[in-house]
């Protein structure tokens, strides 16, 4: 799979801009705030539905317009396939696969894989649990596009038992027993696959952190589940049963605070630097070596299907690095597949790239 054109218009600084890219590397040069890492965004925003640096589509919109549109136009060898997306300040939403329209733009997720390496994965590390729940989430729906819909009824159930929950004294006890079993039945499969998927990161993640620093500190992953202190069962009727479990023993609990205290939605990756938590004990360079590690594992894992090879996402991630490291991460990077990189210099890259972008003045020009 290769990204062939990108069109935008009113999406964050650009007005009207359309990218024709190479199917190897493609090198976006520009000094800091000419719209390179907008780019990046928009490729992210078509090919996983959502953006790496904003929780409202809202935000995306160009200021002084009323809608951004986004266009992105691929191809699996002879195959083409086209996504698009748009979002008004009303926030109504509007995506297009192959002509097809929908307002879903989880419905984009499945047709190109995509691995963004960004300066905001720091907080993958060093931010909240639900930072890392969602890397987990959007990496398993890339691997399995069958889990969007998992996760979508899941958060809606939670949000009606919460609405439940905060009725008090008034609540429906029946209603609550439904919602109970309909949370515990979207909730296994998502648990299934997040503890699948860190079992299959572990070991990625430990080699490659080891690779680019240089150093032999041990790595590990931890699902750690919001069922007590006991580790939760890996799936069957033995996970039900915590589930159902749990539910009891926080029932109380739940009422005074009126919110569900178990679930998926409150669980946490544990990342564990030489036997210590990293999100408290890791310097600034163990932290983003760290997070590209996570990166760099998951366009492992999405490597493995032949149909959809990840397109890597770089934003000014060289710039960040000391030489050694740099030299390092440019070896770990996949080679033969598609990526966009970003830089405010081209001597940051310590490789030839097949295509170069200059950005200036609000345009794009190829130059050699």
């Amino acid at each position: 799979m290769r990204v062939r054109r990108l069109h935008l218009t009113d999406f964050r600084s650009w007005r009207e801009v359309q990218l024709e890219a190479h199917s190897g590397a493609n090198l976006l040069l520009g000094p800091n705030g000419s719209g390179k890492s907008n780019l990046l965004e928009a490729l992210h925003v078509c090919a996983l539905g959502f953006s790496p640096r904003s929780r409202s589509e809202r935000d995306l919109v160009r200021w002084g317009a009323d809608r951004f549109v986004t266009r992105l136009q691929a191809s699996r060898g002879e195959t083409p396939l086209e996504l698009a997306a748009s979002c008004d300040l009303a926030g109504r939403k509007e995506t297009r696969v192959d002509g097809t329209p929908g307002r879903l733009f989880s419905r984009l997720v499945g047709h190109l894989s995509v691995v963004g390496l960004y300066p905001e994965d720091l907080q993958y590390v060093r931010g909240g649990p639900e930072l890392r729940r969602s890397y987990l989430d959007a990496l398993s729906c890339q691997l399995d596009p069958n889990l969007v819909e998992p996760l979508r009824e899941y958060a809606r159930v939670v949000k009606q038992r919460n609405a439940c929950l905060k009725e008090g004294d008034q609540r429906d006890g029946q209603m609550l027993e439904v919602l109970d079993q309909q949370m515990i039945e979207k909730a296994i499969p998502l648990l299934e696959a997040r503890m699948d998927l860190v079992e299959r990161l572990v070991e990625p993640v430990a080699r490659l952190h080891g690779s680019l620093s240089g150093e032999t500190e041990s790595v590990d992953l931890f699902y750690r589940g919001s069922y007590g202190s006991e580790d939760l069962p890996r799936r069957g009727q033995a996970l039900r049963d915590r589930l159902e479990a749990r539910g009891r023993a926080l029932r109380n609990a739940e009422s005074s605070a009126q919110s569900t205290l178990f679930g998926p939605h409150r669980d946490e990756l544990t990342i564990l630097l030489a036997g210590r938590p990293a999100r408290e004990t890791a310097s600034q360079g163990q932290t983003r070596t760290l997070a590209i590690a996570l990166r760099l594992a998951s366009a492992e894992l999405l490597a493995l299907h032949p149909e959809r090879p990840p397109v890597l996402l770089l934003d000014d991630v060289f710039a960040e690095l000391d030489g050694p490291r740099r030299e390092r991460l440019a070896k770990l990077l996949p080679r033969g597949g598609q990526s966009f990189l970003c830089s405010p210099h081209r001597a940051d890259l310590p490789f030839e790239v097949d295509r170069t972008f200059l950005l200036e003045a609000g345009a794009i020009r190829e130059t050699r």
